[in-house]
């Protein structure tokens, strides 16, 4: 029986409070480090079978991999826009041109980035003193996560749960412990009912948002809304103050509007989402080992309110309390049926990625 448990410790608000004074003092560069310190403190919360994680990453991995991208990818494209607006204006279409290409790169690279420090992450987590890893080609699962942007544009969506499903099996098949693999086998049917449910249920969200918008802009304008819209191109010195005051009425209006679309959409999208998070645990093994994940909508939806709380309310001064509840979530609601003979498990001989999570930080890439 393998059990997996949270154990807090304290010493969580006094490193959340040392990050954000040396973010300051540093000018941020200090993220990496209290990236690394948050990582530290919480991987060794977690516990599995009485025996917790340890974290080794440093902050100086994490440095070196940003500088080398920003290196490698920032500094000549800072220059060569820099170049063309100099020697061709800065409303030059060269200047569009390099932008358009920086965006394919990024775009290509930016499953790399996910594996890239998936990979860093599981390398400097050891448990009973045996680390994990990724052994397959950041490459490779990069154009597979382009191709899969891809086709999610040309289908409207619909190849999502197929795509998250190839590439989840890509990400859980290279993934080792130790020097033994994790398997990933199973079929994205399961998942397309939510899916056309959330689907279909938002598109009705957004038609009531055309039609509430429509019936806003006639209420407020009425008949005067095409001479509005001739005078606001003339000119802000033509409008009238009641004028000026329906703007500003609509902006607000606009503002509520997109924040309750935003809050209706994620609310949708997480009944798809805590079936796939469940799915795909029931597809992962390991050993003689199977997962189970008791995600809910209701339960996702309460962890990313809160997170939000955490993060406005204490202006990102309690970022390491987010990565906490993300992770005790992980915990509480894990479990793993089965057995592993952990005796027969010999360390990883995958070399170590000095690179940090170089690409991930540069892209802003999500996560812990």
């Amino acid at each position: 029986m393998i059990r997996i448990e949270y154990v807090p410790r304290s010493g969580l608000l006094a490193l959340s409070l040392v990050n954000f004074l040396l973010g300051l003092v540093t000018f941020t560069i200090y993220r990496f480090w209290a990236k690394t310190n948050v990582r530290k403190h919480v991987w060794s919360c977690v516990h599995i079978n009485g025996h917790p994680l340890e974290y080794t990453g440093r902050g100086m991995e994490l440095f070196k991999g940003a500088l080398i991208v920003f290196l490698v990818f920032g500094l000549p494209a800072a220059i060569a826009i820099s170049a063309v607006s100099v020697a061709l204006g800065p409303e030059h279409p060269a200047i569009g041109g390099i932008q358009v290409l920086l965006f394919l790169i990024v775009s290509l690279l930016w499953g790399a980035a996910i594996y890239r420090a998936k990979r860093y992450q599981l390398s400097r987590t050891l448990w009973r003193g045996i680390r994990g890893t990724l052994a397959g080609s950041a490459m490779t699962y990069s154009l597979t996560y382009f191709g899969a942007l891809l086709a999610r544009v040309v289908t409207f969506g619909w190849s999502t749960p197929a795509m998250n499903l190839n590439l989840q099996q890509m990400m859980i098949g290279d993934m080792r412990f130790g020097d033994q693999a994790f398997r990933f086998k199973g079929r994205a049917g399961p998942l397309y009912p939510s899916y056309a449910l959330c689907w279909c249920l938002t598109l009705a969200a957004l038609v009531a948002a055309v039609i509430l918008t429509v019936a806003m802009f006639t209420a407020v304008f009425g008949a005067d809304f095409d001479q509005f819209i001739v005078d606001l191109f003339a000119g802000g010195d033509t409008l009238t103050d009641t004028q000026s005051a329906r703007i500003g009425y609509l902006i607000v209006v606009a503002v509520i509007g997109l924040v309750l679309l935003g809050a209706v959409y994620s609310f949708l999208w997480s009944i798809y989402v805590a079936r796939e998070l469940r799915l795909f645990a029931d597809y992962t093994g390991f050993d003689k080992a199977r997962f189970r994940y008791n995600a809910t909508a209701g339960s996702l939806i309460w962890l990313a309110i809160g997170n939000l709380l955490i993060w406005v309310l204490t202006l990102g001064i309690g970022q390491p309390y987010v990565v906490q509840r993300l992770i005790r979530y992980l915990c509480d609601r894990l479990t793993v049926e089965g057995t592993i003979d952990i005796d027969s498990i010999r360390q990883s001989m995958a070399p170590l990625d000095t690179m940090g999570e170089g690409l991930a930080d540069a892209f802003d890439v999500g996560g812990i």
